[in-house]
């Protein structure tokens, strides 16, 4: 099976990347931090064939399984990076590049000890805001209450993001989204899903 098209090799390119050269085309950009078995991005990126849209995942079997998922459905405007997307966020992608930035069900890392591996800290915000469009959006799912609580404080305290949502500053359903496998399972279990949107309001 051929899957180079889905490929995102940064060694192939001079970084930062210029995404229009990426994809040999204009359009918006959406990243997917975290992106599993694939399922979710590919079917965003067929409800918006005229964006272009890049995966970020550091798992390898989940990777090669979203590899296999797009080239199957033949979805060609979305290609896949394999790395830790911190590294990628500072290193690979050029500013303002992403209109749209998804972050489904990130690690909540619950144990006190490794809080300190939770994804989304003011330092990692403030990278993320550089390779965002000046009012972008960054989304975020999540079923896990005291992880939420922290994501919604990160924010809060961030001079670069604003919460456009009343209080308490999530919703708990969104119609028309595409589910994740994660959110499946959890529906399936009567688990409460958090939903968060955040606009980006640099100059």
């Amino acid at each position: 099976m051929e899957l180079t098209s889905h490929i995102l090799d940064p060694t192939e390119y001079i970084l930062p990347l210029d995404l229009s050269w990426v994809f040999k085309r204009e359009g918006e950009f959406g990243l997917e931090i975290g992106f599993g078995d694939g399922a979710f991005l590919i079917e965003v990126a067929k409800d918006k064939p005229e964006w272009n849209f890049v995966g970020v995942e550091i798992k390898r079997k989940r990777y090669v399984k979203a590899l296999k998922r797009a080239e199957k459905e033949g979805v060609y405007n979305v290609k896949f990076l394999l790395m830790d997307a911190r590294v990628a966020v500072e290193d690979v992608f050029s500013k303002d590049s992403f209109f749209q930035v998804y972050i489904n069900f990130p690690d909540p890392w619950p144990k006190d000890r490794h809080k300190k591996h939770r994804l989304i800290n003011p330092d990692f915000l403030a990278k993320l805001a550089q390779i965002m469009k000046p009012k972008g959006t960054v989304e975020i799912a999540s079923d896990h209450k005291e992880y939420i609580s922290q994501i919604l404080n990160v924010f809060r305290k961030s001079k670069t993001f604003e919460n456009p949502l009343p209080y308490p500053g999530y919703i708990t359903r969104v119609l028309d989204r595409t589910e994740t496998k994660y959110e499946k399972e959890f529906r399936e279990e009567g688990r409460e899903i958090f939903y968060m949107r955040f606009r980006c309001m640099k100059d």
